[in-house]
């Protein structure tokens, strides 16, 4: 005669089957997935395209589509962080972009900076605290300040 036993796992857990014998089960908690790594899930938003348009776009999480910002303002700042760096490293006249070296040393100058408060933004001073918009002078920043206003104001989604 045969007979059948069913065990159900406690709240929160799972059988252990690596663990496990027939005379003896084990439980182990159920490891939740994050949700970064869950492929199952749909995702919308905005990508920047080769053009340097955004567009809206649909897919999986799964990592050919890491690339979709969820908000259009994010992927403005994305496309504007690029176009900034781009001026940063190619026009001299803002001194180039502050190197890491700069940045881990106390003994080096301190930098000019470009920071969001509120809706705003505000020019500030910094030796080792990171800012993407940073300068070696004050003339330099208030230059690019003048000249790339729009660009800040995507930049820190204002």
């Amino acid at each position: 005669m045969e007979k059948e036993i069913n065990i159900v796992a406690p709240e929160g857990y799972e059988i252990d089957k690596e663990n496990s014998t027939f005379e003896c089960i084990k439980f182990k908690p159920i490891q939740k997935k994050r949700w970064r790594d869950n492929e199952d899930v749909k995702i919308k938003g905005y990508i920047i395209n080769l053009a340097s348009a955004i567009n809206v776009l649909a897919g999986f999480n799964t990592p050919d589509n890491y690339h979709i910002f969820a908000t259009e303002k994010q992927a403005k700042s994305a496309l504007a962080m690029a176009r900034i760096s781009q001026i940063m490293a190619n026009d001299e006249r803002f001194g180039g972009v502050v190197t890491d070296e700069e940045w881990v040393s106390p003994t080096h100058y301190g930098k000019y900076t470009i920071c969001r408060n509120g809706n705003d933004f505000y020019c500030g001073f910094g030796y080792t605290a990171y800012h993407f918009l940073a300068f070696h002078t004050a003339d330099q920043r208030e230059l690019f300040l003048q000249e790339n206003e729009d660009l800040v104001r995507d930049f820190l989604m204002i």
